[in-house]
């Protein structure tokens, strides 16, 4: 008798430039029968409130140059998703959902009551969080059946915060860690899942690393699911002696960054 297909949930940022590459490979790599993704949610960029306190923080680390390129980008997407047709492009993360039938939509707290029992309600096998801004507690990380997993593109628990890939740059790593975890009320902390090292192979930009690390992460999420389907996960803790903590880069950080002769995009 064949497993019935595991259910799933996604919790994602709203977020223009990097996610929707994950989401592209993901979907169009998806096994059908295996697996029902019962909603895409996103959650606010960065969990900034306001568009203004965002913009804020992207111009602090991105300088005049880089940000007033990474608004245009932002422009242009916004543009397309109001004037173009869902069947001609599907560059943001609804449109990529809609376009395989998966209902998407925001959600400003993901540990509110009515959200949790929502999901409670959807029998829920998998919770995954990719790129989610804001901490699950307990109620919503007891949602799944099997687990609440997260994606995180840094190797753990050494490159545990934000911006991991920028920081493995940083500290001049010739390879990105992906890691899946499971995930606790800590950031980054739980049981590993799936670890793999990705090359950059003479990657000299952040924008392009990330890009290519979200292909790759779509693919080793993937990977792991197919795992959860056929009843074979493998678990090992974290290793605590290794851990430590990377907050969002400052200015500095990224002037340091270019100096090392990276660029940001």
């Amino acid at each position: 008798m064949s497993r019935p297909p595991l259910r799933l949930h996604i919790v994602t940022e709203e977020e223009p430039f990097y996610l929707p590459v994950f989401f592209r490979e993901f979907f169009a790599n998806l096994p059908q029968g295996r697996l029902v993704v019962t909603g895409v949610d996103t959650t606010p960029p960065l969990n900034q409130k306001t568009l203004t306190a965002l913009a804020s923080k992207l111009y602090d680390f991105y300088g005049p140059l880089d940000f007033a390129r990474l608004a245009f980008r932002y422009a242009s997407v916004k543009a397309k998703d109001v004037v173009l047709p869902a069947g001609s492009w599907a560059g943001t993360i609804r449109r990529i959902a809609a376009r395989h039938g998966i209902p998407s939509r925001v959600v400003s707290n993901v540990n509110a009551s009515q959200y949790v029992e929502r999901l409670r309600a959807l029998g829920l096998d998998l919770l995954l969080s990719v790129a989610a801004s804001q901490i699950f507690k307990p109620d919503l990380l007891s949602v799944p059946r099997l687990d609440a997993i997260n994606l995180h593109t840094g190797s753990l628990p050494r490159y545990r915060g934000m911006l991991p890939v920028f920081w493995q740059m940083y500290d001049g790593q010739e390879g990105i860690g992906i890691t899946i975890h499971t995930m606790s009320t800590q950031i980054d902390v739980g049981e590993i899942l799936l670890h793999r090292r990705v090359s950059l192979n003479g990657i000299r930009s952040l924008d392009a690393a990330i890009r290519e690390m979200k292909r790759q992460g779509a693919r080793a999420m993937l990977e792991l699911l197919g795992q959860y389907c056929d009843g074979g996960v493998t678990r090992r803790p974290m290793d605590s002696s290794e851990a430590g903590y990377r907050s969002f880069p400052r200015r500095s950080h990224a002037v340091a960054f270019r100096q090392i002769g990276y660029r940001l995009l």
